[in-house]
């Protein structure tokens, strides 16, 4: 099962003022940049229905004019919820109490379906009475074009661009743009690999949509191509598995076979069914192994012939 809400809580401390700066313009342009500090989780007790709830990320940033702090609150959403707008002003009353300070909320809908506008606002009317008017940002991701970060180097944005609104049938140019996106960046393996996650996770391909994706990738410009085969390589060198970005992350196996259905097919144009086949089967030493071995080739017949003797 995946903690998508520690997910996302690990992508946003990792690159907070990414997301303010692509995503809030609007209130990165009153802050201090890296005055961020991350808050303690909060546990907060609904009284009406005794369920316990954790507060996603809470973090104190200073404003430029004067030396004043106030607090921004995000929140991941990943399923509609109709009593979501009233559990957000009850964070927002709390968090205002116990802190003191003024209190930003912000809300990422992550989920894939519906579509329609979600909430961005809790109102409360007595008798014709406005007792309360309480609005939260919103960024509804499903109801955003993929297609408008294809050229914003941004880190957040590219883990980001798996949630938004993507046609079927460019679910393997999604995937590919991410892949170049994230290989231009630059960053360091521990951190790429984390978009990665975020990739590997939400933009699952079939076998047809992989076929496409290397197509993709094949189109890539050359320098592009070698980076992206340098990152990736570099995510399995240093062994990571899933969990914290600078730790471990899971599907070893299944980057194993990304990175090298990638070299076949840059390689390789096409490749016969029972080779796909007996590629199918390699173990993930196997797949090392042809990684290696994949250097020294000449033609499809070096690939089958160690195929062979691979697979007796």
């Amino acid at each position: 099962m995946v903690d998508h809400d520690r997910l996302f809580k690990e992508l946003l401390t990792t690159y907070f003022d990414d997301f303010i700066d692509t995503f809030l313009p609007q209130v990165a342009g009153q802050i201090v940049p890296g005055s961020v500090e991350f808050l303690d989780k909060e546990i907060f007790t609904d009284i009406a229905s005794d369920d316990k709830h954790v507060v996603d990320l809470i973090a104190k940033v200073r404003l430029k004019s004067g030396d004043a702090y106030f607090l921004i609150h995000i929140e991941n959403q990943s399923k509609p919820d109709p009593n979501f707008p009233a559990r957000m002003f009850q964070y927002f009353a709390r968090l205002l109490e116990k802190y003191g300070l003024p209190v930003y909320p912000v809300v990422i809908f992550s989920h894939a379906r519906p579509h329609k506008q979600e909430p961005s606002r809790y109102d409360i009317v007595v008798s014709g009475l406005a007792v309360l008017q309480f609005q939260y940002a919103v960024i509804q991701l499903n109801r955003i074009p993929w297609r408008s970060f294809m050229d914003r180097p941004s880190p957040v944005a590219t883990a980001l661009m798996t949630r938004m609104n993507i046609l079927k049938e460019d679910r393997p140019k999604v995937r590919a743009e991410c892949l170049r996106l994230l290989a231009t960046l630059k960053l360091s393996p521990a951190k790429s690999r984390l978009i990665g996650v975020f990739v590997e996770t939400y933009l699952k391909l079939n076998a047809e949509e992989m076929k496409v994706y290397s197509r993709e990738f094949a189109a890539f410009e050359p320098e592009e191509q070698e980076a992206a085969m340098e990152m990736m390589t570099s995510w399995e060198t240093k062994g990571y598995k899933k969990g914290k970005h600078e730790g471990k992350i899971e599907g070893e196996h299944e980057g194993k076979e990304e990175i090298l259905a990638l070299q076949l097919q840059t390689r390789f144009s096409t490749m016969p069914a029972d080779v796909t086949e007996k590629l199918d089967k390699l173990t993930s030493k196997q797949m090392n192994e042809l990684a290696i071995a994949l250097l020294g080739f000449n033609s499809l017949d070096d690939l089958t012939d160690w195929l062979s003797r691979s697979n007796p």
